[in-house]
């Protein structure tokens, strides 16, 4: 889908989002409402910055650490502006809460009590911006037995049941899922409730507090497995590439690599059957049903494993994708990158940043016909624009900025 407009608009271009996030699931949330067009404000700590400025497995991005960050915070906090300002500073605070008036978001996902101690929580900057609206993401949510914990995302995958559920058949070793899957399903689930919070103030003309916990949107995203467990008592064990529910749907080994075949279906595991010259298997009464063949994976996997050796990847994926029958190889990260410039050419972008150069982006996934989002801004040196925010948007002066920098309020 294109935009029909020849200078696309971005949707959320006027909002304006008072960042007060750090690490990822949270900065996270504030790159994808700043990829739809928000001015995102990112506060950082003067000196140091966000300790994902220091989260890094690359070798090039470690000569202006923390000025310029590591790959991580590259990787999840463009499009916002740096300000350098110190919160346990009495005119740092008092900052902050300027910023609130001028904000139609603030967004926090500090340890539980930490705003409250500050004096910046929902209850404090509410009174000075009737129409403000409070974004919280916190490991365990305000409501439970865990609320006054803090918590990181192998913390969640390993409360939320995820780590014991993946790994290979028969193992009992917990296994953390390779992507940070808690961070960032978080980050989209607290900037879907703000943007639910914005149109329902589009109607009440009144802004609220909105939040979410990484445990919380970390189950939510179990939702496949929730019935079978709560009311099935089902015991979902770790298998693998595969599936609990459906079978077969995993990778299988090729004789040079392997490939994934999605075949749950009875249809496609006919298709899938036929084509490894093995029709028999869809009138064996072990395998007649995906419900029969969950039961009897154990029995059917060793021998479509048997069959899948003996053509390589190239050629499976040809055969499997004239038969309709859903699958891919199974990639490394560089060939996937690198296979994206082909599959969705728009997701592979470059920015031009002042120290680094051209720094590579994953683009922005959404796609609409009458507006876009865009990459208008590399990820941000710390406290870049500290001085361009204070004189913009709050009108200080010179003698204002030179005060504060004085007291150590700002970076």
């Amino acid at each position: 889908m294109k935009s029909t407009m020849t200078t696309p608009r971005r949707p959320l271009e006027g909002i304006k989002i008072l960042d007060l996030t750090h690490g990822v699931a949270g900065p996270y949330c504030t790159m994808v409402l700043g990829d739809l067009g928000a001015d995102v404000l990112k506060i950082e700590k003067p000196g140091r910055g966000d300790a994902s400025r220091f989260m890094n497995v690359s070798t090039r991005y470690t000569d202006d650490i923390p000025r310029t960050g590591g790959d991580y915070f590259l990787s999840v906090n463009r499009n916002k502006r740096s300000v350098g300002i110190d919160l346990s500073k009495p005119e740092g605070k008092a900052l902050i809460k300027e910023l609130a008036g001028w904000a139609d978001v603030v967004a926090q996902n500090f340890s539980p009590g930490v705003v409250q101690r500050l004096g910046i929580a929902y209850e404090d900057l509410a009174p000075l911006n009737a129409r403000l609206i409070y974004a919280n993401i916190s490991a365990y949510g305000d409501d439970g037995v865990l609320s006054n914990r803090a918590g990181m995302d192998v913390a969640v995958q390993a409360r939320s049941g995820v780590m014991r559920i993946t790994g290979m058949p028969g193992s009992t070793d917990p296994l953390r899922l390779g992507a940070s899957i808690s961070d960032f399903g978080g980050g989209i689930y607290l900037s879907t409730a703000i943007l639910a919070a914005l149109v329902d103030r589009a109607t009440t003309g009144r802004g609220q507090e909105v939040s979410v916990s990484l445990l919380d949107a970390t189950m939510s995203m179990l939702a496949n497995y929730s019935v079978a467990v709560m009311d099935g008592a089902a015991d979902i064990t770790p298998v693998g590439s595969g599936h609990p529910q459906l079978v077969p749907y995993q990778a299988f080994p090729t004789r040079d690599g392997y490939v994934v075949v999605g075949a749950g279906t009875n249809r496609t595991f006919t298709a899938f059957a036929t084509l490894l010259g093995r029709v028999d298997l869809t009138t064996d009464v072990r395998f007649q049903t995906n419900q029969k063949r969950v039961v009897h994976r154990t029995a059917l996997i060793p021998i479509l494993d048997d069959l899948m050796k003996q053509r390589t990847t190239d050629e499976w994926i040809a055969a499997l994708e004239d038969a309709n029958i859903p699958c891919a190889p199974v990639n490394d990260l560089a060939t996937a990158f690198d296979e994206l410039h082909q599959t969705s050419p728009n997701m592979v972008r470059t920015v031009e940043h002042p120290v680094i150069g051209k720094l590579s982006q994953i683009g922005i996934p959404f796609r609409f016909s009458d507006c876009a989002g865009e990459l208008r801004r590399p990820p941000p040196l710390l406290a870049e624009h500290t001085e361009e925010v204070l004189a913009g948007i709050l009108g200080k002066s010179t003698l204002d900025i030179t005060a504060l920098r004085a007291a150590g309020a700002i970076g």
